[in-house]
């Protein structure tokens, strides 16, 4: 665990136009990033990013709300850092390592997808008390909506990028993860070899720096390994067809804006749609332009759309 901190006020990246109620006395620094246990799980970790300046922006005197950003499979929490700071609604984000992943601890060989529910919750539980914002990608997508349907009231709004709610068994994505690189010389050697592979190329720049960092762990020869083992990935995938997300719909009520990409390959509109039928208050929305990947790939592009969202849904109103 890097930058455990108990006791403190907690320190996060404060987004859009009106900073003045960030709870940090923090300078501002954009790239600063900060890891701190959350509590009833030890270990797992958040990430909480430092406010960037406000100079090019004008102050609205809107309310700043709390958002969880959680991370899809193999990925951790601090990728979502250009997505963040391109945000121009004002939101305080915490982004968890769900477990498996990152800083988090490692997963049961023999667990479900319900542990990253229970992570969720954990992490609602220490960003404070009251409604949160809940944004997710795939595999926080899903861990977002499992969360709420056992704990309805945790959040007001979830947004969910390309959940993954599988209907058939497809072993090809297991397979295809569990056949990953997993030790690398240095992290500078990984970053050289990603940046020319596909799918992982495709993310931008800063968004791929982003993942070497939180993503390869140092040994102490000098080599880094995976954080989120191919194993690991791999078993995630091959676990997906049992994870319970029809039980779980039905029992998420609070408003829920479910994204699919546009050129996305992995998710079609009309499974998407036939699969969230059952959310309460739920609908679809196509994003063009953006594959699965699309909030690491074109991050700016993924920020616009959220800032729609918010707008749309009032998600600053109850500040």
């Amino acid at each position: 665990m890097v930058g455990s901190d108990h006791g403190k006020s907690p320190h996060w990246i404060v987004t859009g136009a009106d900073r003045r109620c960030c709870p940090t006395g923090a300078p501002a620094h954009g790239s600063d990033v900060r890891r701190d246990a959350v509590d009833h799980v030890p270990d797992l970790a958040l990430s909480r990013f430092e406010p960037h300046s406000d100079n090019d922006r004008p102050r609205s005197g809107e309310p700043v709300r709390t958002a969880l950003f959680c991370h899809a499979a193999g990925f951790a929490g601090r990728v979502w850092r250009s997505a963040v700071k391109n945000l121009r609604t004002p939101l305080r984000v915490a982004a968890p390592d769900l477990r498996g992943h990152g800083h988090a601890p490692p997963l049961a060989e023999d667990a479900d997808w319900g542990v990253f529910a229970d992570d969720v919750l954990a992490a609602a539980r220490a960003v404070g008390p009251g409604p949160l914002i809940g944004v997710g990608h795939s595999l926080g997508g899903t861990a977002l909506l499992l969360a709420e349907s056992r704990a309805p009231g945790t959040f007001d709004l979830l947004v969910c990028y390309e959940p993954i709610l599988a209907t058939h068994d497809d072993p090809a994505f297991a397979e295809a993860a569990a056949r990953r690189r997993a030790e690398f010389p240095s992290r500078a050697d990984a970053l050289a070899r990603w940046s020319t592979r596909p799918p992982l190329s495709h993310l931008a720049p800063e968004v791929l720096a982003d993942y070497a960092e939180s993503g390869l762990a140092e040994e102490p020869d000098g080599r880094v390994r995976l954080r989120c083992a191919p194993a690991v990935e791999a078993h995630l995938f091959r676990t997906a067809i049992s994870c319970p997300w029809r039980d779980a719909l039905p029992l998420v009520r609070c408003p829920t804006v479910v994204l699919r990409g546009g050129e996305s390959v992995v998710v079609t509109g009309e499974s998407l749609a036939a699969a969230c039928a059952d959310l309460p208050a739920g609908r679809v929305v196509e994003v063009p332009g953006l594959d699965h990947l699309g909030p690491l790939v074109r991050p700016d592009a993924f920020a616009a759309v959220l800032d729609g969202v918010f707008a749309e849904s009032g998600a600053t109103a109850r500040a």
